[in-house]
């Protein structure tokens, strides 16, 4: 199985606290001078666990066992549904119990030990970063499945079954949670790990902290007014520039004890060829929706093969309520909800190009990944970038009247995306096939011309959400969020088949259902408590 925890710290890590680290309520008993504790442990190792688990929990893409950023993006159309929303291939409660352990048996629970470790030994950086990653990992819970366990969590055997807890709740105990984080950093000389995210960088902790915040306000604003606190943070500082974006980096290696390329590379271009299709309503976004090619296309997208699918490649061909089948021009990719036969096409398929997942760039080379591998998976995850917050913003100023124009704002996101996007390992793009400064400019001129005709608010967030899905590439979570939140974008297209509802929050893992008797299981209709838009998503 292949998987993302690659570093040789984290190995060294796994063979320290293999012996502890399940079970946080066994801490307390006497300590075997033969046997390591967490008061022997090392505060960097065990901080490298938390990193490397949280983005695990996100971004794994493997075999069924996929994070919460596979699902997500399947259901807004970012990668290929496979049936139904809650099918064998999707949503199944036996096949997020990883993401519920690593959540929780990892990241959190490891932050549970590194906290009085570090303040012990007067590590106030390290604590700061634990207590912002802390409150990163419950409102990821929290959007994702709705009420989880937070105040009788990580007790081990003292609370065997801890209760779930109101998802408001939550969020709020994290604001306090990210004000303690921020403290701890500001405290004079505090000493800073070297993390795997900002390497020690009080600053720019300090901003992706703001940021989270700010992010968190943005996701209530159905149901209070929060338009001063939000002011009140964007003047604080938040995440504003490429520099500060908070994203995981990986990197070309593979090794036998380990991966640290990116997941989706690791997936889609190896011997077998791509594992994942792509869906087709969202490369059209930027092959022919707007009557032109996005400058991203090639960028986000690489065509292993310079032909027209047919026959048992095309098992859609003729048959009634596609939405686009093909697409042409080489893309093979598949409709949302399409699960017809898979015919072996895995040296075939349309698949992840350069930006994010350090694929390749798609300059008509039409050579399968097997022998093509681009940037060999030298990616990043974007968890929030400043393009997402210029996004953001833009959405604020519209409906909350926060600082900003939102048509500024918008323009800026775009300009960010297209910076972020062209500029991402530039060894790799070919010259004759590179977006050039022009096509950047008659691109944002035709947004802005939408927008300037828009008829309402309506119409310019809808314009506003769509560009900021189109940016979101890599981050199928955030989209989600933002659907939910928004309902848009308004166009996506219809699922093929039999979708079953849309899921308005994951189901519980089943292993958690049927070892804990205070969860009961839920159905995915069950909406965050931020979520009170009307019940038609689909």
């Amino acid at each position: 199985m292949k998987t993302i925890k690659n570093k040789s710290k984290y190995i060294l890590l796994l063979l320290i606290f293999g012996l502890f680290n399940c079970e946080v309520g066994d801490l307390n008993q006497l300590e075997d001078p033969s046997n390591l504790t967490p008061s022997s442990a090392d505060p960097e190792l065990l901080l490298n666990n938390v990193q490397l688990q949280f983005m695990r929990a996100i971004a794994y893409n493997e075999d069924n066992e996929d994070g919460i950023n596979v699902r997500a993006a399947e259901f807004v159309r970012m990668q290929h549904l496979f049936g139904a929303y809650a099918g064998p291939f999707s949503l199944a409660s036996s096949a997020i119990d990883d993401i519920w352990t690593d959540f929780y048996r990892e990241t959190l629970q490891d932050i549970s030990v590194l906290i009085p470790l570090a303040e012990e030994r007067e590590l106030q950086g390290y604590v700061g970063v634990a207590k912002i990653l802390r409150a990163y990992s419950y409102v990821v819970l929290v959007d994702t499945f709705g009420e989880v366990p937070f105040s009788e969590a990580l007790f081990g055997n003292d609370l065997p079954n801890p209760k779930l807890d109101d998802g408001q709740a939550i969020y709020t105990a994290m604001f306090d949670v990210i004000d303690e984080g921020i403290a701890a950093i500001n405290t004079p000389n505090s000493v800073m790990p070297n993390d795997l995210f900002y390497n020690g960088n009080k600053t720019q902790w300090i901003k992706l902290a703001n940021t989270l915040k700010f992010k968190m306000y943005l996701q209530m604003r159905l149901i209070g007014d929060f338009s001063s606190e939000i002011n009140s943070l964007i003047a604080s500082g938040i995440i504003e520039d490429s520099a500060d974006d908070f994203e995981f980096k990986y990197s070309t290696v593979a090794s036998a004890t380990g991966e640290s390329r990116h997941p989706y590379f690791v997936l889609c271009y190896d011997a077998d060829g791509a594992d994942d299709y792509l869906n087709s309503y969202y490369v059209n976004l930027l092959k022919a929706d707007k009557g032109f090619e996005d400058p991203r296309l090639r960028y986000y997208f690489y065509r292993q093969i310079a032909e027209t699918p047919t026959g048992d490649d095309l098992p859609c061909e003729g048959e009634p309520g596609y939405n686009f089948c093909y697409l042409g021009d080489f893309y093979w990719t598949r409709d949302h909800g399409d699960d017809e036969g898979v015919p072996p096409d895995q040296l075939k398929r349309t698949t992840y190009g350069l930006y994010p997942v350090g694929g390749a760039f798609d300059a008509d080379n039409f050579t399968p990944v097997v022998n093509n591998q681009g940037a060999s998976g030298a990616g990043i995850f974007p968890l929030m970038l400043s393009t997402y917050v210029k996004f953001l913003k833009a959405e604020s100023a519209l409906t909350n009247n926060t600082s900003g124009d939102p048509r500024t704002l918008l323009e800026e996101g775009i300009r960010a995306s297209m910076d972020k996007v062209l500029n991402f390992n530039p060894g790799q793009v070919d010259a004759a096939f590179a977006a050039s400064t022009q096509d950047v400019e008659d691109y944002i001129t035709f947004v802005l011309a939408q927008y300037d005709s828009a008829v309402d608010d309506n119409e310019r967030l809808d314009i506003i959400m769509k560009e900021y899905y189109i940016a979101l590439w890599g981050n199928g979570f955030e989209a989600w969020n933002n659907y939910r939140r928004t309902s848009m974008p308004r166009d996506l297209s219809p699922h093929v088949a039999t979708p079953g509802e849309f899921p308005r929050s994951f189901l519980y893992p089943a292993s958690v259902v049927n070892t804990n008797s205070s969860i009961d299981q839920k159905p995915v209709t069950t909406k965050v408590f931020w979520d009170t838009n009307p019940d038609n998503l689909q």
